[in-house]
């Protein structure tokens, strides 16, 4: 005889870089599983497998409606940060010792700080900086860096080999007056030296996209229990949720 099957709830989200529509579901037990069987290696696990990790439990939970290799690195933070809300538990209650020096000594006091993550949002820039004029019409149509980019070049030790190879790949298209030029259709040699051919302004120009990509950011104030000491305090990225 067949065991009956417990119906899983399904929700829905927006991806924060399209504003599309994603249904999903709470991980389950295998996925859990997955997840601490990686926290818990001997060894421990590298960010690249723990981001591949993570991008196969979101194409799951998802039921794989989703381009996994042209979500962004704050869309694969967000949908699982809401994933995991609505598998764990939407309030999570991080703990912080508190900073305040009274007579020459800090407080101490440790602290519970709450936060509804159904609250938590993407922190968009305020100006758009995807489109960089280079020279008259000359210029360049930027794309936000993919989850898929940054685990590729993860293993890249060296620093200015690494920021060229996520320059290269974000570009979408370079332009002048009459014609785009399509990065699917450019090889990396061509758009490499194009890049390199900047001057220092116009690559200070191209950083400042790279400076201002959107992130997962949330603020939340709390008072000590002890002291009454007030704090705002700040949570960037995925990981310092869960810190």
């Amino acid at each position: 005889m067949a065991l009956p099957k417990i119906e899983t709830p399904t929700y829905r989200m927006d991806v924060p870089s399209t504003k599309k529509s994603v249904e999903y579901r709470p991980f389950l037990v295998k996925e859990e599983k997955i997840l601490l069987t990686a926290l818990e290696g001997d060894e421990g696990t590298s960010e690249a497998l723990m981001a591949e990790i993570t991008m196969k439990i979101i194409d799951t939970c998802t039921f794989g409606k989703l381009k996994m290799d042209e979500l962004t690195m704050f869309d694969i933070e967000y949908l699982f940060l809401n994933i995991r809300s609505k598998s764990r538990g939407e309030i999570i209650t991080p703990r912080y010792a508190c900073v305040n020096v009274i007579d020459g000594e800090r407080c101490n006091e440790i602290n519970e700080v709450m936060v509804d993550l159904n609250t938590v949002k993407v922190e968009f820039p305020k100006e758009d900086y995807s489109k960089v004029l280079l020279d008259g019409d000359v210029g360049i149509q930027f794309k936000y860096t993919t989850a898929e980019t940054l685990t590729m070049i993860e293993g890249e030790d060296d620093v200015v080999k690494k920021m060229f190879m996520t320059i290269v790949d974000s570009i979408d298209f370079i332009f002048d007056a009459e014609t785009i030029y399509k990065s699917s259709e450019t090889t990396k040699i061509e758009l490499v030296d194009f890049i390199e051919n900047l001057n220092e302004k116009q690559f200070s120009e191209v950083r400042k996209f790279f400076d201002n990509q959107p992130k997962l950011k949330h603020s939340t104030g709390y008072k000590c229990s002890k002291c009454g000491y007030t704090e705002d305090i700040i949570f960037t990225g995925l990981e310092s949720f869960f810190v």
